[in-house]
């Protein structure tokens, strides 16, 4: 397989945890997945050595094998690729729908509080626009998301559009706080702005 071809090979939740429990490391997908957005979305770029580092530190300072290394370095890769795509196509790192939903909201909560955390570590000091001050302060409520959530279809729906509304989040702040110098993607971009 090609480095490009692997680099496009999408990484789920189970792949990430599989990696992480075989390193003995108790760090979350979504946490890790939460922050490397919250890097990216703040404009930045890290080097393979920097983004495994932040991976390791997550995970109590445990050095990463060859394995989990490939798994973090596709997950930089491909999420950067679909953040930078004008077609939603981003994926937050939650567990699928055939986990219960108190697990996958409690994903979601880390997956905001992880996010925060990279923003602010990678904007240090910028002026951000008032959309984007609002989506920070959502994803600091949502990130106290209590586990303890019923099963019912109403639950099921709440969920759904919670983790949609951080998707559409997600880009809005990313297009905001990565300008392009490519007048086709400031085009195509400004049609996916959060409303």
């Amino acid at each position: 397989m090609s480095q490009h071809q692997q680099a496009e090979k999408s990484v789920d939740f189970d792949e990430v945890a599989d990696r992480l429990v075989e390193l003995g490391c108790s760090g979350h997908p979504s946490e890790i997945h939460g922050l490397l957005c919250g890097l990216l979305a703040a404009g930045q770029r890290l080097k393979t050595a920097q983004w495994v580092k932040q991976v390791s530190e997550l995970c109590g300072g445990k050095a990463l094998d060859a394995a989990a290394t490939e798994v973090v370095n596709r997950l930089y890769t491909v999420s950067l690729n679909q953040l930078e795509m004008a077609d939603f196509a981003i994926r937050l790192l939650l567990p699928d729908e055939d986990n219960a939903i108190d697990q996958r909201a409690e994903a979601l909560g880390t997956w905001c509080a992880a996010f925060l955390l990279g923003f602010g570590e990678g904007v240090k000091g910028a002026t951000l626009s008032q959309e984007v001050k609002e989506v920070l302060r959502d994803f600091a409520e949502i990130a106290k998301i209590q586990p303890a959530i019923d099963e019912s279809d109403e639950a099921e729906r709440d969920f759904l559009e919670v983790s949609e509304y951080v998707k559409m989040a997600l880009i809005t702040v990313f297009d905001e706080t990565n300008p392009t110098t490519s007048a086709t993607m400031t085009t195509t971009k400004s049609s996916r702005k959060l409303h």
